[in-house]
């Protein structure tokens, strides 16, 4: 046991106390960058669920603006449909008071036709029946 002096033992025990002390040195600034990064992570994380909230509000916004335009122009089609129809039934009502009317312009000429059909047929009769010197009479 001769080979371990006390002074051989100290300095094994000084030298193993540096590297325990540069170990923990070094475990505190290992320590130190694993909080770092820890916190960077944090950091990132939070940043990426604040964008993927951010995203969920625009796409909810976006929808909302989707459905409105979509009921505006619902409305406009609904309020159009409207007009449409309404011109449809005044058109309708044109041409039956168009077609009246032509009815009657038709019925009135037709009248007037059977009226004069009958007065040449009655003309005819009295011509074909009657002495010409009686006519002539009536004449003048």
């Amino acid at each position: 046991m001769a080979e371990f002096d006390d002074t051989d033992i100290k300095v094994d025990i000084g030298v193993l106390k540096t590297q325990v002390l540069t170990l923990s040195a070094l475990c505190n600034k290992m320590d130190q960058v694993i909080e770092k990064l820890v916190d960077q992570h944090d950091r990132h994380i939070a940043k990426v669920y604040t964008d993927m909230d951010n995203r969920r509000l625009e796409t909810e916004a976006d929808i909302k603006e989707i459905h409105q335009r979509i009921d505006t122009v619902l409305d406009k089609m609904e309020t159009s449909n409207k007009e449409i129809m309404e011109e449809f039934k005044s058109l309708r009502k044109d041409m039956n008071d168009h077609n009246k009317q032509e009815k009657d312009a038709l019925d009135a000429l037709l009248k007037w036709k059977w009226m004069l059909a009958g007065g040449i047929i009655a003309i005819s009769w009295l011509i074909s029946h009657v002495n010409p010197d009686t006519i002539s009479k009536f004449i003048k």
